[in-house]
């Protein structure tokens, strides 16, 4: 099987291939589809609204079957500030350290540091037909950088049950931990039984 994902976002494609390697699915780009990028408004107020709108978008411009994303960062100290916003937040064109960094100085005098790093997962069909599959991680910003693997905010979310960031992991602990490798299981397993019933 063969399913198209709606993102722009290579290293988001990359993880979603290393952590869900299985020989009868195949993940695609939708741009190796059309062979250029198409952008189209979030205008979602979840993650859940946005999430399917962005797959059905796709779904309807290619009239095929699309996966797609949505997710950010939530501050407890802040709880309004990132969330749906958590892209737009940032300065544009920022590294991920420099995006890390905006995150510390923001951050510079709170106490309060938990955090939570939700994604929601959708599936939707050219039908209209919607999977979609929530899940959220809890942990606390660092102050600064910590560890030298993974992308975005992993080298700033510390996991008070491992001692560790999510940097600090191997990718099976961290996969173990992504809210998006667990949406992304879950939702498989729903499509993979959607096409046997099909």
């Amino acid at each position: 099987m063969e399913i198209i994902v709606g993102t722009n976002n290579p290293g988001k494609l990359e993880e979603i291939k290393s952590s869900l390697s299985n020989r009868q699915i195949t993940f695609i780009s939708y741009v190796d589809k059309l062979g250029r990028t198409v952008n189209f408004p979030e205008t979602g107020t979840t993650f859940k609204e946005n999430a399917e709108e962005k797959a059905g978008n796709y779904a309807k411009y290619l009239k095929e079957p699309v996966l797609a994303d949505d997710g950010g960062l939530i501050l407890e100290a802040f709880p309004t500030l990132l969330g749906l916003k958590t892209a737009r937040f940032f300065t544009k064109d920022l590294t991920d350290s420099q995006k890390n960094q905006q995150l510390f100085n923001l951050m510079e005098n709170e106490k309060n540091r938990n955090l939570i790093l939700h994604a929601t997962v959708s599936y939707v069909y050219p039908s209209g037909k919607v999977i979609t599959v929530e899940e959220k991680l809890l942990g606390e910003l660092t102050t600064k950088e910590v560890g030298t693997l993974g992308y975005g905010f992993d080298r700033c979310i510390f996991l008070p049950q491992e001692r560790k960031t999510l940097a600090e992991l191997s990718l099976p602990e961290r996969n173990r931990f992504s809210p998006r490798v667990r949406a992304l299981k879950k939702i498989i397993k729903l499509i993979e039984e959607e096409e046997d019933l099909l």
